[in-house]
């Protein structure tokens, strides 16, 4: 359940108290709106819910991404040599710069084997290529740690707007009723302050989408500050052990 309907849940009214029908409750309000209201109101809530899903996934993908990185880059930098890596047990799930070191080694692997196979092949590789290899790696696993972070910025922006339209909708089919003299404020009141949780629920869903996507984006620059840094690191190693 997410945050959002959490919320809702609890602002139920208590059914033994004695304020239950004459009362303001959220619940009520929202079972109460207009059908266009609620329509607004669950495209909320959905989006809140892949929102919290999305927080979740990422929060644990770059906290993954970081512990693993730090272990790896720790035996990189005391390894004697870069196939002395290959021997040894370091995090490869979910670890960016793991995932670039094996596409940097992995031709200068396969050119080994070759030639132990046919010692007169001539090989053709050399640094230029795999550091452009190593630099397409760097792109892609950066790509991975930016994956659906964008959707945090798309519901922060345009959640308090569908919730803005829920409201002005449920104003104006109140002002509409008063018009066709169903009543004075005391009857449209209760309408007017049903199509104002629109706009409550807008915000609770775009608030906590904001936050993580500003805590997100920091944390991605830092992944990929990482990576760069890795990539210059494993090319100088490449040259100097195999160039």
């Amino acid at each position: 359940m997410s945050p959002l309907a959490f919320f809702l849940t609890v602002a139920a009214p208590d059914p033994n108290s004695e304020n239950v029908t004459n009362g303001f409750s959220v619940i009520n309000a929202v079972f109460q709106a207009d059908p266009v209201v609620k329509l607004t109101l669950a495209i909320l809530i959905l989006f809140s819910i892949c929102a919290w899903t999305v927080i979740l996934l990422k929060f644990f993908q770059l906290k993954r991404a970081k512990r693993s990185s730090r272990k790896f880059y720790d035996i990189f930098q005391n390894s004697h040599s870069l196939e002395e890596l290959l021997t040894q047990k370091v995090p490869q799930e979910g670890n960016p710069l793991y995932a670039v070191f094996s596409v940097g080694l992995g031709d200068i692997l396969k050119e080994k084997q070759v030639k132990a196979k046919n010692p007169a092949h001539q090989s053709r590789l050399n640094l230029e290529s795999v550091r452009q290899k190593i630099q397409m790696s760097v792109t892609q696993e950066a790509r991975k740690l930016e994956q659906l972070a964008p959707f945090l910025a798309t519901t922060a922006s345009t959640a308090p707007f569908i919730g803005l339209f829920g409201t002005v909708w449920g104003i104006l089919a109140s002002f509409t009723l008063i018009a066709q003299g169903g009543g004075g404020f005391e009857v449209v009141g209760p309408k007017i302050s049903e199509a104002l949780v629109a706009t409550a629920v807008g915000l609770a869903t775009a608030i906590p989408a904001v936050m993580a996507y500003n805590y997100f984006v920091t944390r991605i620059k830092h992944r990929s500050t990482e990576l760069n840094n890795f990539a210059e690191d494993l090319t100088q190693r490449i040259q100097q052990e195999y160039f």
